[in-house]
């Protein structure tokens, strides 16, 4: 969900992509159903670890997982590092995937604000 929305509200400016631990090889059929009803799209997402993502290429890599998921990147990678603490929906009802994919929308919003605005002021 976090790269559908991100991607959303980034725009163009904004080139977001996910990746688990543990991919399951599919995307949740809840994830899907709570983009839709959002307005967000789907399109384009599939399950993917991160051997699939280039992360050194990343401006900011954020963990849902905590601190210890940054232990599995590779050594140099000169992202920033954020860590949230959101709870995953899987296998739950659509009103929790609602509730996190709502908690995104704010986290992701003030991310992206903070580092929009110092582009800006570093331009």
């Amino acid at each position: 969900m976090a790269e559908a929305i991100a991607r959303h509200l980034g725009g163009q400016q904004v080139d977001a992509r996910s990746a688990g631990l543990a991919p399951a090889g599919f995307v949740a059929g809840g994830t899907l159903t709570t983009l839709d009803a959002l307005g967000y799209s789907g399109e384009g997402l599939w399950s993917k670890g991160l051997d699939d993502v280039l992360v050194e290429d990343l401006d900011i890599v954020v963990s849902l997982l905590g601190n210890q998921a940054f232990d599995l990147l590779p050594h140099g990678t000169g992202a920033r590092r954020e860590t949230w603490a959101v709870f995953d929906p899987f296998g739950e009802d659509e009103e929790v995937y609602l509730e996190v994919a709502r908690e995104l929308e704010v986290r992701i919003r003030a991310l992206l604000s903070e580092e929009l605005d110092r582009e800006l002021f570093l331009s």
